[in-house]
């Protein structure tokens, strides 16, 4: 029985991604019927004609598309305006971040959808899904961050990169995973004096050993590290837990403590963030600024360079849409040890243990 895909048109603010590229949908000609709204793909630079040309049919409105589609596949959660075209007949896949959602899970629940969060798939330890969209979002936190710290952003009007004998900026890394190493690589790459602050010491001994002089190290939670967290020019902060809300790792108190004009990213703003009272920014109005230090967390960072993520989106993305189109595609999901932590929702039971545990919820099991 041949499958219906839909791809929508992210409406999330700022978001030009699209889940999958037109060189990677002509592979499932005859497996699926692929429907594709239209100018959802303008934001990463492909036009509805190189859709067409890959064999799928336009839609001209959101509404038909979800009607007439029985898996839908995005980059980000749905959005408010598009919970009304969602079914008990949908499969959702695409990036959901329900652990610091308590609505959305809700709202999904109600629907009694299926609903699977690609951040979740796993190869043995890793997420294929998360590590390029988490490598790009350390390569913006760093970009972003020399933005902001200019003078025109209410920054310190520093570079991260001395020019001259001039001490370089001071970059602090708070969480150590592909997030943190990215960042870590673009702030020495420009010359910034780095701090990796992480829980785990073989983390940081490997980084010491990658980087030597051009970094220094300490464990979270310690004296230095806050210190170091203050003292920062520029402060990452990239603890994400998988399917679960991070830890604050930056309080008010270091907030308030720190010299005016410096610049905090919260690279972990889609789980909920790890700074304290930190809310979603968008790339429009990208930052707040708490007692003259700026905090950013923009829940969509990728989104601002569409077209390199879409890309690595899609390549990293269609060998797992072909689990969908097969037969028993939801018995593979339910039975497969690296897909089943993606499978979250169904028919209003929560599956998730980690957004069971983030919201309070109940956790039901299949049986």
């Amino acid at each position: 029985m041949i499958k219906k895909l839909g791809i929508p048109r992210e409406v999330k603010q700022d978001e030009g991604r699209i889940a999958l590229i037109p060189q990677h949908i002509a592979q499932f000609t005859g497996l699926a019927d692929i429907f594709v709204e239209t100018q959802a793909g303008l934001g990463s630079g492909f036009t509805d004609q190189d859709y067409e040309d890959a064999g799928a049919k336009i839609i001209y409105s959101a509404e038909e598309l979800y009607e007439i589609s029985e898996i839908i596949c995005k980059v980000k959660e749905p959005q408010p305006q598009e919970l009304e075209f969602l079914n008990s007949s949908h499969v959702l896949f695409g990036y959901l971040h329900l652990s610091s959602n308590l609505s959305l899970t809700k709202a999904l629940l109600d629907k009694k959808l299926t609903g699977i969060a690609t951040e979740m798939i796993m190869e043995g330890k890793e997420y294929p899904l998360l590590i390029p969209m988490s490598k790009i979002a350390g390569n913006l936190a760093v970009q972003k961050g020399m933005q902001f710290l200019e003078y025109s952003s209410q920054g310190k009007g520093v570079l991260l990169s001395a020019i001259s004998e001039e001490k370089s900026s001071i970059v602090t890394v708070i969480g150590c995973g592909e997030v943190g190493r990215a960042s870590i690589q673009k702030s020495i790459q420009i010359g910034a004096s780095v701090i990796a602050i992480d829980v785990n010491e073989d983390t940081l001994k490997d980084l010491k050993n990658k980087y030597g002089e051009n970094i220094s190290t300490l464990v979270g939670g310690t004296e230095e590290a806050v210190n170091a967290i203050r003292s920062a020019d520029l402060v990452i902060a990239a603890v994400l837990l998988p399917g679960r809300k991070p830890p604050v790792v930056v309080t008010e108190e270091d907030i308030n403590a720190m010299e005016k004009g410096t610049v905090i990213i919260d690279v972990a703003i889609d789980q909920g963030g790890c700074v304290e009272g930190v809310k979603p920014n968008t790339h429009s109005e990208p930052f707040e600024i708490r007692n003259g230090v700026i905090v950013s967390a923009i829940a969509n960072l990728p989104g601002a360079v569409p077209r390199t993520s879409s890309i690595e989106l899609s390549t990293n993305l269609q060998k797992y849409v072909d689990n969908l189109l097969i037969e028993n595609w939801f018995d593979k999901y339910k039975n497969n040890e690296s897909l089943r932590p993606s499978l979250q929702i169904h028919n209003g039971l929560l599956l998730s243990e980690e957004v069971a545990d983030s919201l309070s919820l109940t956790l039901s099991k299949l049986v």
